[in-house]
């Protein structure tokens, strides 16, 4: 996928992502959720990566991914996400989180760089 398909599907699923990262993402304050576990072991290893997130992420992630698709910052969009992935519960339920298909849809698929010039 190109860097301009993939912003224009990121742009697509705006509202979707904006509901993911203010409800997930580390920074806003983890907050335990009612997703039953399915993967205890790994539940537990995100724990430390979400404190370390919190306290290195001094924006309003919600905020800094709506500049990142305004600007087309695909570095900064993917950031975003993936500190947000580190929010979402490790359950198999995750699939009904809204703006968790569109995140992973984007995260699976990153723009290829551009191809150098052969001159």
């Amino acid at each position: 996928m190109t860097k301009e398909e993939w912003l224009t599907q990121a742009r697509s699923y705006e509202d979707a992502l904006k509901s993911l990262v203010g409800e997930y993402h580390p920074s806003v304050g983890y907050r335990r959720h009612t997703l039953p576990i399915t993967a205890p072991a790994a539940e537990d290893a995100c724990i430390s990566v979400r404190e370390e997130i919190s306290r290195a992420e001094p924006q309003d992630p919600v905020q800094r991914l709506t500049v990142a698709l305004a600007t087309g910052d695909v570095s900064e969009i993917y950031s975003v996400l993936g500190q947000a992935w580190f929010g979402v519960p490790e359950s198999t339920s995750c699939w009904n989180i809204r703006g968790f298909k569109e995140a992973v849809d984007l995260m699976d698929d990153p723009p290829e760089p551009p191809e150098p010039n052969d001159d």
